[in-house]
């Protein structure tokens, strides 16, 4: 290899022959331009204080920021939107049936005979396991089928010990209990232990020895069969027990440290592989994901450095300026992180959050110095010195730069408007990061140019040659421009005529926000499927409604005889609903109908989960349908009506469930993605419009970057949905339309202003057109490449959600970097020729950038 720099100062490159007829403008045009040729005189008069500043932050930044994961939250992506029924019926829940509330946990056991004596054992000895973590107050209540058995024998030798007491010799009255058959022989002993027990406690430890040695096929007391059908299988292969996690445990309970509980007492009690434990539920799978996701970010940044680095070398041709690249980027998302860090104090943060903000910057932060260092080239060929050249190229690179990073910044602002509950954290992710990696690109870079000048370059093969108008590239380049020339029209046409089907392919695919279809094979998704197998989806993904009762309804907690009727009505009415599989109420506590009498004689827990002291009550209604089909939203719908009827006769209530959360969320979805779509276009057209002078430059912008989403949602449904047979995500689009709005117009922002310097320089519409191709192209698809291999390696992840997200973006910004940006937006630009710079109310001197002279 050769260093071109092994003089102080070598002589300017010899300009190419095409660029004797309009060398690169340079005096600075514009407030903008005026401002950063002001900064970039400062930067170039201090280079070694800059850099002594940023090496200071990042020191004071870098210990704070690993501290990061201390501000996220594994349960920062609820899909309830505040306002709606769902949320209200949610806040309900947790104030008045918290043990039924999505901080419910469901462990579930399999084994050839979960009522077998070793699975009894296990099922008690995780009880008392969980017990401790009700005393240390984490948790509110668990249950379970060892539970339910247990507190059946409770209450029979409570009501035993309370008669003994009361005869006076208690081992003679439970014998002769015994003779006559009011207490089971199978009881005898443990009848005459609780007689003479100490306690309730006392009572209680007994019941659980009975629980635990008793044969639940042959229990020897009755139990009701609806309530065991609810807890174990019909096959009697797998059993389920709920924790119930109080608010004390935090937004991140320990379901890691619960599914360590299981495993130890599996281990115990069931060795040798004879069973197995699983811990799911929401917060479980959310849990779950959100580990995988912080596994897979190891290898997905490995693979994004990898990606980048041979870009970069390709690029540049040289191996220190892909190095001081990558580095200016790696200390300044240092700085990002603490700043991040700071910012989770006050608001929700996920590790989503810190996915998107690595990998923006990462896409960024290159397509940043890639622009930068290429004018610089330019500015050196043009026959400039070191410094004037890194002056001159912050001035003009900078301006595109700063536009496609305000462009950005309105994308990710626009998401903090959003009520959608995972939208806000993405955007607090880009609005960190891309301001810090544009502040290094616009100080670091020139500073390392102004300090190193050439050698900026060392280490690489002639890599100050004219490399965007020699070789292979410059030439496909030129024949690409001249291809855009010709064939103009035709090819805005068919660009038009391959939208269409994309379009109608994405308006007629529906998608889905199933967490446990998007979710990675993890503990959690396969305890939730073998649930949804055994019970049914309707079992883990009900539909509830509940409500304050209304006057004579409900008194102490209990219902009276007027509420237990109306109750009754109402759930019969509910039941009859078509779609409906059946409703569980205070009346219907196993969806048929009890009566008073075997209500009283079932005890207080029975109805614990249907009537709160508070006066709440509630319904929990089972759908025929997936809970995610459109079958099951016009269910719910029917279900609404019947409700809204019962106002005065039982409760006000509200509906929520898995069903009506997913109806309005993908209500306020579809509300989000207009909303933002038109924040964004109004805020990036008002910005280019005033700064580029010209009208349709930006409407065609922002077309082109949704013909691009369009594009590229299309092709994922058909990887995904038609290929591979799997779900598609529907925030699919938003997340493009977040991401494409803002890092997608980098590359019409560099082309455009190219175009608007060459015509300031006195080329025609049609030369500046064809010109701009040329000079940017390379670092147009050499950005490109960049963009999409950092965030396309998402598509590496075990997370199906993020494997769509990774593919939707690589395809997205490949194809508007390479076939769009380099075939359809010239077309359209030669086009229009002189109207791409109309704009009436400035007049007719600003219709088109004004002209000087070259040089």
């Amino acid at each position: 290899m050769t260093n071109p720099t092994r003089a102080a100062d070598p002589p300017a490159p010899t300009p190419p022959p095409d660029q004797d007829t309009a060398a690169p403008a340079s005096a600075p045009r514009g407030a903008v331009q005026r401002a950063l040729h002001r900064f970039a005189e400062r930067l170039a008069a201090r280079p070694k204080t800059v850099i002594a500043v940023w090496a200071v932050l990042i020191a004071l930044c870098t210990p704070y920021g690993l501290g990061l994961d201390d501000a996220l939250t594994d349960q920062g992506a609820s899909k309830v939107v505040p306002g709606t029924s769902s949320a209200r019926a949610d806040e309900l829940t947790k104030k008045a049936f918290p043990h039924r509330s999505e901080r419910e946990v469901t462990v579930v056991v399999e084994a050839p005979d979960v009522r077998a004596a070793d699975v009894r054992a296990l099922l008690a000895d995780l009880d008392a396991r969980i017990a401790r973590l009700r005393a240390d107050g984490d948790v509110e209540r668990t249950s379970s089928a060892y539970t339910l058995y247990r507190d059946t024998a409770a209450a029979f030798l409570a009501g035993v010990r309370k008669q003994a007491r009361e005869a006076g010799d208690a081992h003679a009255f439970v014998d002769r209990e015994v003779r006559a058959g009011r207490v089971p022989a199978a009881l005898a002993g443990a009848a005459r232990e609780a007689a003479t027990a100490p306690d309730d406690r006392a009572v209680r430890r007994i019941a659980g020895d009975v629980a635990t040695r008793g044969d639940w096929k042959r229990f020897p007391l009755p139990v009701p069969e609806d309530a065991v059908a609810r807890l174990v299988a019909d096959d009697g292969r797998a059993t389920v027990a709920s924790v119930s996690y109080t608010e004390a445990a935090g937004a991140d309970p320990d379901v890691e440290g619960l599914r360590e509980l299981a495993g130890e007492a599996l281990a115990e009690h069931v060795p040798g592989g004879g069973a197995e434990v699983h811990v799911t539920g929401e917060l479980a799978l959310i849990h779950d994901t959100y580990e995988k996701s912080e596994a897979d970010n190891s290898l997905m940044e490995t693979v994004a450095y990898g990606i980048i680095l041979v870009v970069l070398l390709v690029f540049f041709r040289a191996v220190v300026p892909a190095v001081l690249t990558l580095a200016v980027i790696g200390l300044s998302m240092n700085v990002s992180q603490a700043a991040l860090r700071l910012l989770g104090e006050q608001v929700t943060l996920t590790q989503f959050t810190v996915t998107i903000m690595t990998f923006v910057m990462l896409g960024a932060g290159v397509d940043y110095s890639m622009l930068l260092s290429s004018r610089y080239r330019q500015e050196r060929l043009a026959g400039r010195a070191p410094r004037d050249a890194a002056v001159h190229a912050t001035v003009h690179a900078g301006e595109s730069m700063l536009l496609a990073a305000v462009a950005v910044a309105l994308a990710f602002g626009a998401t903090l408007l959003s009520p959608v509950d995972w939208i806000p954290p993405l955007g607090y992710g880009g609005l960190i990061g891309i301001p810090i990696v544009l502040a290094a690109a616009l100080t670091l870079t020139p500073c390392l140019l102004v300090l190193l000048g050439d050698r900026f370059f060392a280490l690489g093969r002639d890599p100050l040659a004219d490399m965007e108008h020699t070789g292979a590239m410059g030439g496909h380049l030129r024949r690409t421009a001249e291809f855009a020339k010709r064939r103009k029209v035709a090819i805005v046409l068919v660009f038009l005529a391959a939208t269409v089907p994309f379009a109608l392919l994405v308006a007629s695919h529906r998608s889905t926000s199933d967490p446990v279809a998007l979710s990675p094979a993890t503990d959690s998704r396969e305890g939730f499927a073998t649930v949804a197998d055994r019970w049914g989806d309707a079992a883990v993904m009900p539909t509830v409604a509940l409500g304050r009762a209304a006057p004579g309804v409900v008194e102490d907690g209990r219902l009276t005889d007027r509420g237990r009727a109306a109750v009754d009505r109402l759930t019969e009415r509910l039941a009859d609903v078509p779609g409906v599989a059946s409703v569980d109420s205070a009346t219907h506590p196993y969806g048929e109908e009890w009566s008073a009498a075997r209500l009283a004689a079932a005890g207080p827990a029975v109805g614990e989960d249907y009537v709160a002291r508070d006066g709440t009550v509630r319904f929990v209604v089972a759908l025929d349908d997936d809970p995610y089909s459109e079958e099951a939203a016009d269910t719910v719908r029917r279900v609404e009506r019947v409700a809204d009827g019962a106002g005065r006769e039982v409760a006000a209530l509200e509906i929520g469930g898995t069903t009506q959360v997913d109806r309005q969320y993908s209500a306020a979805l579809r509300t989000s993605f207009w909303q933002m779509v038109v924040l964004v276009s109004v805020g990036v057209f008002v910005m280019l419009m005033v700064t580029l002078r010209s009208l349709l430059v930006p409407l065609r912008l922002i077309a082109t970057i949704m013909l691009s989403n369009v594009w590229a949602v299309g092709l994922t449904v058909l990887i995904f949905h038609h290929w591979r047979g799997e779900a598609v995500i529907d925030d699919l689009p938003i997340f493009l339309t977040v991401l494409m709005m803002g890092l997608g117009m980098d590359y019409e922002i560099f082309l455009v202003t190219r175009v608007r310097d060459l015509l300031r320089g006195g080329l025609s519409q049609e030369e500046a057109t064809m010109r701009a191709v040329v000079d940017t192209g390379r670092v147009i698809n050499a950005a490109g490449l960049v963009m999409a291999g950092s965030l396309g390696t998402m598509a590496l992840s075990s997370t199906l959600m993020l494997q769509e997200y990774g593919a939707g973006l690589g395809l997205a910004v490949l194809l508007d970097a390479t076939v769009i940006r380099m075939l359809f937006v010239p077309a359209t630009l030669l086009l229009l020729h002189k109207y791409n710079w109309w704009l009436p109310s400035l007049g007719r001197a600003r219709r088109r950038p004004r002209k000087a002279p070259a040089g």
